[in-house]
């Protein structure tokens, strides 16, 4: 609505002023030892009315966010946090874990933490290094594939690097398997070797939320026999 004031001197400004204007939108108001004033009021447009809504609402939403945010600066709010769809988040409560969300948008609280884990596959390799087979032989190896998280809740809460500790137990794993294996087998089998380390890391990864995707010997080369002292 657009409003327009005007102020009339004599009772006869003034009733000719109420003469072209509709009654509903004549105000007439008279202050105190100042002219008689006539306020002609014309009702606006839809169009207008819907601007207006929408300019009162942006600023409005402005507002909000603006004090939203200093009021964050001094007290603890609510954050956004968004799960990708190759990700999954674990919702931590005093460090335990309370739940694992999916992808998706979520206000986390406070008192909770979100940690997000990448549930795609992921190489890894272990360098060449030398290893010696149950029957003397000195053998390079290097072992490399690919490992997920199967269960992101153990993943996060079982270590303080749940991958570290993994790739350690690989190493491990690794030459306890080269020593149950003559040299012969080894050499001419090398899937023998990568499916007994993926079977002894079975129960390592289990506990830490790990599944063992793939493993595969890259590199197994002679070295040499080695002589009794």
């Amino acid at each position: 609505m657009v409003s327009q004031t005007a102020g009339f001197e004599t009772k006869a400004d003034i009733d000719e002023a109420c003469q072209t204007v509709e009654p509903p939108n004549l105000h007439v108001f008279v202050s105190p030892g100042r002219s008689a004033c006539v306020s002609l009021a014309f009702m606006a447009t839809a169009a207008e009315i819907v601007v207006g809504t929408v300019v009162e609402l942006f600023f409005a939403t402005c507002a909000m966010a603006v004090l939203y945010r200093v009021y964050g600066w001094f007290f603890p709010v609510p954050k956004r946090q968004v799960v990708s769809a190759f990700q999954r988040g674990v919702v931590l409560v005093d460090g335990r874990a309370e739940k694992v969300l999916g992808p998706g948008a979520y206000w986390i609280s406070p008192k909770r933490r979100m940690l997000l884990c990448d549930v795609r596959p992921t190489p890894f390799q272990v360098p060449s290094h030398e290893l010696v087979t149950s029957d003397g032989m000195a053998v390079r190896i290097s072992l490399g594939g690919e490992y997920r998280i199967s269960s992101p809740a153990q993943f996060v809460t079982e270590s303080s690097d749940a991958f570290g500790t993994f790739y350690l137990e690989v190493r491990q794993t690794l030459r306890a398997a080269t020593g149950e294996l003559t040299s012969n087998g080894l050499l001419t089998g090398q899937s023998l070797l990568s499916n007994r380390v993926k079977e002894l890391l079975i129960p390592t990864a289990t506990q830490l939320g790990i599944e063992v995707a793939r493993l595969e010997v890259y590199e197994a080369v002679p070295v040499g026999w080695l002589r009794p002292i």
